[in-house]
């Protein structure tokens, strides 16, 4: 009787675990994105959204550019986190804080100073 209920108790965690991952972000995510705004510490600043761009495919594979920089690998989105790992590259992580299906607001932290990209669907 006991091993019955740990049992259920466990695969109900198992397949509440299993399905943190398959959220509704992913679906959204898939598409071609540009920028149109980038905030630092809630300002606007010199870094050029308009030429930032992302492309997140079915597969989990994305494509990155930066005015010059160019960058590819695989992403994984759980719940409101972006994990991207560049080809060589360590894996990093963005909050997603807003998407829907045209835009996309990420909220990341460089050197500890925090930054808001926003984003529109091409």
């Amino acid at each position: 009787m006991i091993r019955s209920a740990i049992l259920v108790k466990m695969i109900s965690f198992l397949v509440l675990f299993a399905s943190c991952g398959n959220t509704e972000n992913n679906k959204l995510i898939i598409g071609k994105w540009s920028g149109t705004a980038w905030l630092v510490d809630g300002k606007p600043s010199e870094l050029n959204a308009a030429g930032t761009h992302f492309n997140f495919n079915d597969k989990g594979e994305y494509t990155f550019e930066y005015n010059d920089i160019k960058e590819n690998g695989t992403y994984k989105v759980e719940n409101d986190m972006l994990f991207t790992t560049a080809s060589g590259q360590k894996e990093m992580m963005v909050k997603i804080t807003r998407i829907s299906k045209d835009s996309l607001v990420f909220d990341m932290s460089r050197e500890g100073q925090p930054e808001t990209l926003i984003l529109l669907r091409k």
